[in-house]
C-alpha cells in the first residue's frame, strides 16, 4: 500500500493557495467556488457539495448540495443564499468546508433538508417543490494525488487553450482523495467510505467575461490500491472551438505528469441506464486507453441554475454529474464525470481555433 504523506502534493503551488480570499477583489463579477464531489461505491451514495461567492455580492455565499440516495432512492437537493460571517467562511447556510492541513487533509460538513425527487420525475421533467428531507453529512478528506492547476495543464506542451480565456474563472486547481465519515438521510445513517474529487477555482464566473460557454467534460479517477491515478478537462464554446484542454496521469511513485487528451466523452444523450464512456490520454513515454462503466447519473438544467431534472427547452443545456469505474493494469479505479452540452444545438465537431 502507498503512504500519500510521503509524497508532495503541492505541485509547487504556495500553502496560501487553499485560503478563501479574506477582502474582496476589485474585479466585477469575481467569486469563489469550492467544489467536492464524491461517491462510496459499497452503498452507491454519491455526494455534490458546492460553495460559492456570489458573482454580484461577494460577502454572500451559495450552497448547492445534492445527494443520490442508495437502492436508486432518488435525489436530494438543496440551495440556499446565506451572509455568512468571516469566521465560519468557507461556509453556507447549511455547509461548511474546513483546510486542516493545504493540500492534503479538509473537513466537510452538511446539515440541512433536501428536495426529494424520484429517479423517474427527474428523467421526465424539472423538479416540483414537495416534500423535505433531512439530511446530514460528516466527512474528513485524505488527499492521495498531488494537485492538478489548470494554468500548468495549458502551458504545458500536451495542453491546448488558456485558464485565462475562460468566463467561469481565472484560476482553477484539482484533487483526486479518499474520504470516510457518516451521511445520514432521516434516520437512516450509513458509514461513507468512498472516493471523490475537488476543484477550487477563482476569478470572475459570468458578467460577459471570457470565452462563451458551449459545453464541457471533466473527469477524475483514482486508484486506492496504488495511490495512481489520472483526470482530464475538455471546455469549448457553442460554435464547439476548444477553449481550454489538459489531461494527466499520476503513477504508483506519486509524480504527475501533464497528457494530452486523445479520448475524451460528450454528453449526447441522458440515460438512467449504465453507460460505456471511452478515454484516451498520452504523454511522453506512455499512453492509456480505458473505458468508463458509469453507476450513478444526476441531471441537472444549466438553464435553470442547476436545478434536477430535465430541461430540453431552447438549446437545451443540461449538465450531467456520474461516478463509475475505470480498469488500468488489472486495478479499478474510481471516477467522477462531469459534462455539459447543448441537447438541441450540438456542435457535432469540436476543433482547436
Amino acid at each position: 500500500m502507498f503512504d500519500p504523506f510521503v509524497r508532495d502534493l503541492s505541485s509547487g503551488l504556495s500553502p496560501e493557495r487553499e485560503q478563501i480570499a479574506d477582502a474582496e477583489p476589485d474585479v466585477p463579477f469575481w467569486s469563489e467556488n469550492l467544489l467536492f464531489a464524491l461517491h462510496d461505491p459499497a452503498t452507491d451514495v454519491a455526494l455534490w457539495l458546492h460553495l460559492g461567492t456570489v458573482p454580484n455580492d461577494w460577502s454572500m455565499w451559495h450552497d448547492m448540495c445534492y445527494a443520490v440516495l442508495p437502492d436508486r432512492g432518488g435525489v436530494l437537493s438543496m440551495w440556499s443564499y446565506h451572509r455568512t460571517a468571516p469566521e465560519r467562511r468557507p461556509a453556507g447556510a447549511n455547509t461548511e468546508f474546513r483546510c486542516i492541513e493545504p493540500f492534503r487533509r479538509w473537513q466537510l460538513r452538511f446539515d440541512g433538508y433536501g428536495l426529494h425527487t424520484p429517479l423517474d420525475h427527474m428523467a421526465a421533467g424539472l423538479a416540483t417543490d414537495g416534500i423535505k428531507q433531512r439530511f446530514r453529512v460528516e466527512l474528513d478528506v485524505e488527499f492521495v494525488t498531488p494537485v492538478w492547476d489548470m494554468h500548468a495543464a495549458a502551458t504545458s506542451e500536451t495542453g491546448k487553450g488558456a485558464m485565462h480565456e475562460q468566463g467561469w474563472a481565472k484560476e482553477h486547481y484539482e484533487q483526486l482523495y479518499h474520504a470516510t465519515g457518516t451521511v445520514a438521510f432521516g434516520d437512516q445513517v450509513l458509514p461513507f467510505d468512498g472516493y471523490g474529487w475537488r476543484d477550487h477555482s477563482q476569478g470572475p464566473r459570468g458578467g460577459g467575461t471570457g470565452s462563451p460557454w458551449g459545453g464541457h467534460t471533466i473527469i477524475g479517477c483514482l486508484y486506492p490500491e496504488s495511490g495512481r491515478g489520472w483526470g482530464l478537462a475538455r471546455y469549448w464554446e457553442p460554435d464547439g472551438r476548444i477553449s481550454l484542454e489538459g489531461g494527466y496521469v499520476v503513477g504508483e511513485d506519486g509524480v504527475l505528469i501533464h497528457a494530452e487528451v486523445t479520448a475524451s466523452p460528450r454528453l449526447r444523450a441522458l440515460t438512467l441506464d449504465s453507460e460505456a464512456l471511452p478515454i484516451g490520454l498520452r504523454w511522453p513515454g506512455g499512453e492509456l486507453e480505458t473505458t468508463i462503466t458509469t453507476s450513478t447519473s444526476l441531471w441537472l438544467s444549466m438553464q435553470k441554475a442547476l436545478a434536477v431534472g430535465k430541461d430540453l427547452d431552447g438549446p437545451g443545456l443540461m449538465y450531467v454529474l456520474n461516478h463509475g469505474t475505470a480498469p488500468w493494469s488489472g486495478e479499478t479505479g474510481y471516477t467522477y464525470v462531469e459534462r455539459s452540452d447543448f441537447q438541441n444545438a450540438f456542435p457535432e465537431t469540436l476543433h482547436h481555433g
